[in-house]
């Protein structure tokens, strides 16, 4: 009696062992699975960050244009170019901001851009005549204008990339 109760012992001991196996193995594809879920909603939010990047430097540029190289200097006397001067100022902060979610070259190109912007601002600031106004207003367009490919690549860049397979 005692070594059927043993082997009884033993067999529901080894039914056990492989339920807690199957189990274990069920609860490492959820973790996977968790893991999966949370890389794809910080790529999400990363993409969503970009994309606030590209909007912003396209919205800036608007702005900007009001002094830039199409505008007519002889029209320049009733643009505010303070208050130009003013939004590209947070611009630049936003930018600097936002440049410590991306890669390494992309801080690098943002924090190049901002510096650079912040010589101009002052200029934007500090000019009086409105051929100053115009020179600056080049200046702070261009630039912008050329870190406009970066963002728009790095923006189609991450909603290229693959959604996790579920």
């Amino acid at each position: 009696m005692e070594s059927i109760l043993s082997i009884l012992g033993s067999v529901a001991s080894i039914g056990a062992a492989i339920w807690a196996f199957i189990e274990a193995g069920k609860a490492a594809d959820s973790a996977s699975q968790a893991v999966q879920v949370r890389d794809e909603m910080i790529d999400r939010r990363r993409l969503v960050e970009v994309s606030k990047v590209h909007a912003q430097t396209d919205r800036i540029l608007s702005v900007v244009s009001k002094i830039g190289p199409s505008c007519n200097i002889k029209k320049l006397k009733g643009v505010d170019f303070h208050g130009i001067a003013k939004e590209v100022e947070e611009y630049a902060r936003f930018l600097n901001e936002q440049s410590s979610n991306f890669s390494e070259l992309f801080v690098n190109k943002a924090s190049s851009l901002c510096r650079e912007l912040n010589e101009d601002i002052e200029a934007l600031s500090d000019a009086s005549d409105p051929e100053s106004i115009k020179d600056v207003g080049k200046r702070i367009y261009y630039k912008i204008n050329s870190f406009m490919p970066f963002v728009k690549d790095l923006a189609d860049e991450r909603q290229e990339r693959p959604v996790s397979a579920k």
